[in-house]
C-alpha cells in the first residue's frame, strides 16, 4: 500500500483481475507527494477509500453490459 520511493511516499493498490480489462490498468500507483509517513498513512488512507469505491462502481457497472 506504502512505498518510499526516493524521499518521497507512494500509494500503490492492485486493480482486482476481473476489472482490469474494464479499468485498463492492473495497479494504481500515485506519489502522496510528503515525506512524513504520518501523512502518507493519511493521504493513502483517504485513496484506499476512493478506489475501493471506485472497484465497486466498475463491478455494478460490468453488469449492465
Amino acid at each position: 500500500m506504502l512505498r518510499l520511493i526516493g524521499s518521497h511516499y507512494h500509494f500503490r493498490r492492485a486493480v482486482p483481475v476481473v476489472l482490469q480489462a474494464c479499468l485498463g490498468k492492473t495497479e494504481i500507483s500515485l506519489s502522496l507527494q510528503t515525506d512524513s509517513k504520518f501523512l502518507a498513512r493519511q493521504r493513502a488512507a483517504a485513496l484506499y477509500a476512493r478506489t475501493g469505491e471506485v472497484f465497486h462502481k466498475a463491478r455494478t457497472m460490468q453488469g449492465r453490459f
